[in-house]
Parts: C-alpha cells; structure tokens; sequence
C-alpha cells in the first residue's frame, strides 16, 4: 500500500514544475503584458495573484464540505472522503491565508491602511478562522474516528463562510471594490479580464497538483499510524 502510495506521489510531484512554470508564464503576463490602470496605475496588478488565490479557497473548502457531506452520506467511502476533505481544507486554509496578505498589500497604497475591518475583509479572516479551527481540533483529538467526525462537520461550517465573503460587498457598505469581473457591465477591459482568467486556470491547475500530493500523503501518514497501531 505504502509503495503504491509512493508511486502515486511521485508521478503527481513531476506535474508541479510544469504546472508551476505555466503559473509563472501567467504571472509574467500580468506583470508585463497587460496595460497599467488609469485609475490605481501599476498597484492594480496584484489582483492577478490575489483574486485568483482567493477564489481558489472558495474553490477547496467547498469542495472539502462536499467531500465531508459525500462522507457522512456514504458510510463506506467515508475514510476516503475524510483524506479528500482534509486535503482540501488545507489548500483552503493556505490560501485563505494568502487572500488575506495579498489584499492587504492592495489595501496599504488603496485604502492607506494594512487592514479595515472592512465586511469582505473580516469575513475571510472568520473563514481563515474556521480552517485553522479544524487542524487544531483534528491535532488534539487523539481517536481516529472521533478526529475524523469532528473534522467534516468543521469543514462543512467553514464552507458556510464562502458565501458570506462572497456577497459580503453587495450586502453591506464596504471599503472593497464589488465584482468587477463578474458583474454585468463591469470596468475591467478585455486584455486584463483574460490575463486574469490565464491566471486563475493556472492556479487552478496548481493546486490540483498540490492537492493530489497532499492526499497522498495523507494517505500515506495514516496507513503509518494504522501499520503502527495494528489496525
């Protein structure tokens, strides 16, 4: 089992330079190809990394609920939906984490500030929250079973939290800009709309990579534990 999983880890470790150079190709492209904002000047930019970032936590915490639903509802691919959510909980919790430090780089020369407890801003933190919840509760929680149940149920309620962040700048007066990209009529011009779309496939397709190690892993440490366990 554990050699199967090593096979496994390593042909999905060979995708990640490919997968991080195109990533780099897409970076370079909203860096340099694309035009400098006539209102924010070259500040607007980080958005190819932060906006991208941050739909990628929506994108893994919901997936790792619907893992952690699929779990309770199919008893019998319950473990195998735990790896799959706590695998993507942890790609949530990273870039939670990023969305938060790449939005307060924008914000300092935007705003003038580091952080506001702006809606949008302290609902992704609560969400961040949440996603560190579930690795302390599954860190100190000594049974499997008892560690793996508590953790779906935090993984569901962090993806509770995605669509409060999302709305959060329609529902309540608030500092940050509304979707520019996805609302009709919106002021983002056609070069950086698909600069920022080739950044968000490429990050996407990363952190798939990311993700399949991740389980594996995973995978791999709890096949340990039950090997040394006798399970």
């Amino acid at each position: 089992m554990t050699a199967q999983l090593t096979h496994t880890y390593k042909r999905w470790s060979r995708l990640f330079v490919p997968a991080l150079v195109l990533q780099l190709i897409a970076w370079w492209l909203g860096i340099f190809w694309v035009g400098t904002d006539k209102d924010q000047g070259d500040v607007y930019r980080i958005i190819f990394v932060h906006v991208p970032v941050a739909w990628c936590a929506f994108m893994w915490i919901i997936l790792a609920a619907g893992f952690a639903v699929f779990g309770f509802v199919k008893k019998k691919s319950f473990e195998e939906m735990d790896r799959s959510a706590h695998a993507a909980i942890n790609l949530g919790t990273v870039f939670s984490a990023l969305a938060l430090a790449t939005g307060s780089i924008w914000g300092r020369p935007t705003w003038g500030v580091w952080w506001d407890w702006d809606p949008r801003l302290t609902s992704t933190l609560v969400m961040f929250l949440v996603c560190c919840a579930y690795h302390v509760l599954r860190s100190f929680t000594p049974d499997i079973q008892s560690r793996r149940n508590s953790g779906q149920i935090v993984a569901i309620l962090a993806a509770v939290n995605v669509p409060i962040v999302y709305f959060s700048v329609n529902i309540w007066r608030s500092l940050h800009q509304p979707q520019t990209f996805v609302r009709r009529g919106g002021s983002a011009s056609s070069d950086i709309g698909l600069v920022l779309f080739a950044n968000l496939i490429a990050m996407i397709l990363l952190t798939l990579v990311l993700y399949k190690m991740r389980r594996t892993a995973i995978a791999a440490q709890e096949s340990l534990e039950a090997a040394r366990e006798g399970r």
